[in-house]
């Protein structure tokens, strides 16, 4: 990926900086996608701005912020516009980060990994359940502190603060690949009980469908709380990644409130491109699993193209990706 530099000398002022840059790099792509009977085109252009100045005294104080834009079929997402920053202080062993930023398990654990559309994600957590920090490009996202450790040859990291579930992660080099590990203490907040509300209305059951129905409806009391008691348990992530036979391999596994998501992937060069294929089960208990071919174009551009099914729901997809 190219990036833009603007050396900004009159930033070397500040805080007695021996340096100061600041970039902007992109990520675009577009295709279309069939999900049952409908089809649709899709598009989405990303800019991220980051920023930093080193001290005479060695610290590395950075900053990022990202632009969106996204559109399906005929219209642009009203949800487009510049995300809240994060910013963060490293002495090079450690570093300090606060604000729109993801946590210790999404960072740290690797148990992020979509399925084989470049705009679907179907993994071993499933949509809706994970409640853990995650850095929006759009909203305000979480206003989270973390903290990142190099401890020997692993990787360590502890967030939370501020509404957040507290988390804590672990990375090291095992074999001919690597192993995350992460925890999710759980919580029930205003803010995910407020998220999980909606979620429980949309699945409610009771009255005609309309706002008030549902929430006059002991079904959608139940849920609610259901939900708010979920969200307050805890969750356990490992992730396993590496090579074998000239395969990349890897299997994800997730528990929380008594169940438990895993899924197994592999990955191979077919052609001029890569294959890559997974299966399994994720927390809420769906058979998810897809196809995916991918081939560089060169120039930093790839296409891709792939299926995947989610309890039962099949959504195929392809594209083109590019950044710059």
């Amino acid at each position: 990926m190219k990036k833009i530099l603007l050396t900004t000398s009159a930033l070397t002022l500040l805080a007695g900086a021996a340096a100061a840059d600041a970039t902007v790099s992109g990520y675009a792509r577009i295709g279309i996608s069939n999900s049952g009977s409908a089809t649709t085109n899709y598009l989405r252009n990303r800019l991220t701005f980051t920023g930093s100045a080193t001290t005479d005294g060695g610290l590395t104080l950075s900053t990022w912020q990202r632009f969106r834009t996204s559109a399906a079929a005929s219209k642009f997402s009203g949800s487009q516009g510049f995300s809240a920053p994060n910013l963060s202080i490293s002495n090079g062993s450690m570093t300090l980060t606060a604000g729109n930023a993801t946590g210790a398990v999404g960072v740290t654990a690797g148990i992020w990994g979509c399925g084989a559309v470049m705009w679907g994600c179907d993994d071993v957590v499933g949509a809706g359940v994970w409640d853990w920090a995650s850095a929006n490009s759009v909203g305000a996202g979480p206003n989270v502190v973390r903290l990142d450790m190099a401890l020997g040859g692993a990787s360590v990291s502890l967030s939370g603060g501020n509404g957040n579930d507290t988390e804590a992660a672990i990375s090291m080099p095992i074999g001919a690949g690597s192993i995350g590990v992460g925890y999710d203490a759980g919580s029930a907040t205003a803010a995910v009980v407020a998220a999980d509300a909606i979620a429980a209305a949309a699945g409610s059951t009771s009255g005609a469908g309309t706002a008030a129905v549902y929430v006059a409806g002991n079904d959608y009391t139940a849920a609610v709380a259901s939900a708010a008691a979920s969200a307050a348990k805890a969750t356990i992530v490992i992730n396993y990644s590496g090579t074998m036979a000239g395969m990349g391999v890897g299997v994800k596994m997730s528990q929380s409130n008594s169940k438990t998501g895993y899924i197994a992937s592999v990955s191979s060069p077919v052609a001029a491109g890569n294959i890559y294929i997974f299966a399994g089960k994720n927390l809420l208990q769906k058979n998810v699993y897809g196809m995916r071919y991918n081939q560089s174009l060169g120039g930093g551009a790839s296409m891709q193209a792939g299926a995947t099914s989610n309890d039962g729901t099949t959504t195929v997809g392809a594209g083109i990706a590019f950044g710059f």
